[in-house]
């Protein structure tokens, strides 16, 4: 059953307040956090967040210095989310500048938070340059990955992200594993009565 504090916060007319969205984000962290062991969770570095050539590629392709917490790097594992790209910060007249009709790629700072394996919160910044790339269709290069812990209201800052999206995001995690789960139980149940007919048609042979 859903905690029932939980439930009980919706039951209003009044918008939530970020406090409350943070109370009710603790408790989704606090239910699945025993459970983390049994997702499937991507590892930071299989993120695909910057652009090439009109794709997006994986961060660890381009081999980034990492700087923060030694606790973290491109392997540690969770749930993660990257801010959206109209709040990333970019520098004005910086990376490739191509000539007229090209594709401009600035330099920037990207922010990701995650919820780790074990439970904590992440927030990596990802400092990224821009190229020219394969037939000047641009390319950004992770340069630097600093990953620190951090609290809500420092996430929620930096990647300009509302609660509710990381409420929400959690809420998917849950889902997914959910059915997953549900996946794998169908099958031993296969397996299981697989068994059960086997057994009985050993049975069946005269002793």
């Amino acid at each position: 059953m859903p905690p029932r504090k939980g439930l009980e916060v919706f039951v209003r007319r009044k918008q939530l307040t970020d406090e409350e969205w943070f109370s009710l984000i603790e408790n989704r962290r606090e239910l699945i956090k025993p459970h983390l062991d049994s997702f499937c969770l991507s590892k930071l570095g299989s993120l695909e967040c910057l652009k090439s050539a009109g794709f997006s590629h994986a961060l660890r392709c381009d081999a980034p210095a990492l700087t923060g917490d030694k606790l973290f790097s491109l392997e540690t594992q969770g749930i993660f989310r990257t801010q959206c790209w109209s709040a990333v910060e970019k520098i004005p007249d910086s990376g490739h500048q191509p000539p007229p009709g090209g594709v401009n790629v600035l330099d920037g700072t990207m922010q990701v938070w995650g919820l780790t394996r074990s439970g904590l919160w992440i927030l990596a910044a990802i400092s990224f340059v821009g190229e020219s790339g394969y037939k000047e269709r641009g390319y950004e290069r992770a340069r630097t990955v600093n990953i620190t812990e951090a609290d809500l209201p420092t996430i929620t800052a930096k990647t300009k992200e509302k609660p509710q999206q990381i409420w929400e995001e959690l809420g998917k995690a849950i889902k997914s594993w959910s059915e997953h789960r549900e996946s794998l139980y169908n099958q031993a149940l296969g397996f299981a009565k697989l068994v059960d007919i086997e057994e009985f048609a050993f049975s069946l042979i005269p002793k």
